[in-house]
């Protein structure tokens, strides 16, 4: 056999089965390739892609003793592969992603992110596939609760106290190494403008020193809080003191304030050394007499605000001499007080006769008194009248009179009114002539026994007949005279009686006669 292999043409000859072998074989390869392009060319149109977004990724370790850190909550699954198939997996949704940590020591590793429940005929690709965790053991460790609250959000005038929580105490658990990092433990509370106790649940948060939360448990995850908040005002007296030099030959007699205490408000141990609030200080620099004067309350040390921030002081003064005189002069002295467009009324009217005032309808007065009663006095307080009880018909001028308090003396613009009469029309009769008759009968038997002798015979006072003879004439006289002004009303009133007396003189003088004759 080893003569055979040593001669040269049997190594020809295999070297040329090797070729003819590796020929066969390349070609071979080729083929088979090709006809994978061709039939998967021919089922592309049955391939699909779908993408699975926020698939969990579960963790298999030892969750009693270790604790797992930088496993992704969720991945991103992309399957590829015939229609139908992705179609059923995406319907049955229970494929899943997941990382066995079972078999690792503590420490970090970079490990496999795996799938299952998924058909081998679909193309899985996971992002991100491979994962760093550190495996820790797990451990406990028991914290105080701080209760975290901003002071200043209570209501103004009130303090929040110190909180009381309820269990004090919490187990926080966690890797050895976040456990190292607890710097605070904390149950969060807002005041919100609170102006009673406030108590609340809270939620405990584990803090590291730049106050980040930490990925840890804890245990009870709430407890409870409890705020006193109390009021923190108080009310105290106050004093005042003079300020400045008044004016000359003026004493300051008395420094009152309006009100005698006021509100501070600030912590409980500012407020505890302060009980009055005195020497606030009253300017008086120049006055000349008493008067309200208005001085700002000083904020003590340690105290927020005040309330009310400014008094009222009165400040009584004492005049010394003349000026003292002066001042009391000047007080007693009257003031006047004006009043414009006053009505002016009518009084007296018959219902014989309608009147009319003329001019004028209103008239301005200056009242004038003390000044205290002037100060009450108001336009209801005055009345103007005119009185047109003794009028006949026309036009008359009469006197405004004036009706005010005694202690005011009043003056008018205007003191007489323009009024006129009109007498009333009624069937079959006439009114004025009624009226005239009636006014004459009366002024007749008034002034006849001083004027009915004066035209007889000289020898007989009582004779009606010479009376007769002598006031006819006199009618015919008169009786233009009726209707015309004269500037004085007691005047015009007596010339209509002594007409009206004329026209009925002849029943008046029968009726003298008759009287005499008796």
């Amino acid at each position: 056999m080893d003569k055979l292999m040593n001669r040269s043409w049997v190594m020809k000859i295999i070297a040329l089965l090797l070729a003819f072998m590796l020929y066969l074989s390349v070609n071979l390869d080729d083929g088979a390739s090709s006809s994978n392009k061709i039939l998967n060319r021919s089922s592309s149109a049955n391939t699909g892609v779908e993408t699975l977004t926020d698939v969990p990724v579960q963790v298999s370790y030892n969750e009693k003793n270790r604790i797992v850190r930088g496993v992704p909550d969720t991945v991103i699954m992309t399957l590829e592969g015939p229609k139908n198939i992705l179609a059923q997996t995406k319907l049955q949704k229970d494929y899943q992603a997941y990382i066995d940590l079972d078999n690792l020591s503590l420490g970090q590793h970079r490990v496999k992110v795996q799938y299952r429940n998924i058909s081998d005929n679909l193309n899985v690709v996971v992002k991100p596939d491979i994962v760093n965790v550190t495996i820790e053991e797990r451990d406990s460790k028991q914290f105080s609760v701080e209760a975290s609250y901003d002071k200043n959000k209570v209501k103004n005038g009130y303090e929040a106290g110190e909180a009381i929580v309820s269990p004090r105490a919490v187990t926080v658990t966690g890797a050895s190494s976040q456990l190292d990092q607890v710097a605070y433990v904390k149950a969060i509370i807002d005041l919100d403008n609170a102006s009673k106790t406030v108590t609340k649940q809270a939620t405990v948060v584990a803090l590291d020193k730049n106050l980040n939360k930490l990925n840890v448990t804890v245990q009870p995850e709430t407890v409870n809080v409890t705020i006193p908040v109390k009021n923190i005002s108080k009310k105290v007296p106050i004093d005042v003191i003079q300020e400045g030099t008044p004016g000359d030959g003026v004493n300051i007699t008395k420094l009152e304030p309006k009100t005698n205490t006021v509100k501070i408000i600030g912590p409980s141990d500012s407020l505890e050394k302060i009980d009055k609030i005195d020497n606030i200080p009253v300017d008086v620099t120049g006055i000349t007499k008493s008067k309200d004067i208005k001085v700002n309350v000083p904020v003590p040390d340690g105290i927020d605000s005040v309330s009310p921030k400014q008094i009222t002081v009165h400040v009584e003064v004492d005049k010394q001499g003349d000026e003292k005189d002066a001042e009391k002069t000047d007080e007693s002295a009257d003031e006047t007080k004006s009043f414009k467009n006053l009505p002016v009324s009518l009084t007296g009217q018959s219902s014989k006769y309608t009147y009319e005032l003329l001019s004028p309808t209103s008239v301005d007065a200056d009242a004038k008194g003390p000044k205290s009663d002037l100060d009450k006095l108001t336009k209801s307080g005055i009345s103007l009248s005119a009185n047109v009880g003794n009028l006949s018909a026309g036009e008359h001028t009469v006197p405004i009179i004036i009706n005010s308090p005694d202690s005011v003396t009043s003056t008018l613009s205007t003191k007489q009114a323009k009024v006129r009469v009109t007498a009333k029309k009624q069937s079959g009769t006439n009114d004025e002539q009624t009226d005239k008759e009636t006014s004459g009968s009366t002024s007749d038997k008034e002034t006849k026994p001083d004027t009915g002798t004066g035209s007889g015979s000289g020898t007989n006072p009582g004779t009606g007949n010479s009376g007769d003879s002598t006031d006819k004439p006199s009618e015919e006289t008169d009786t233009p005279e009726d209707n015309t002004d004269t500037p004085t009303d007691n005047t015009e009133t007596d010339d209509d009686s002594s007409n009206q007396s004329d026209e009925n003189s002849t029943p008046v003088d029968g009726q003298t006669d008759n009287t005499s004759g008796n």
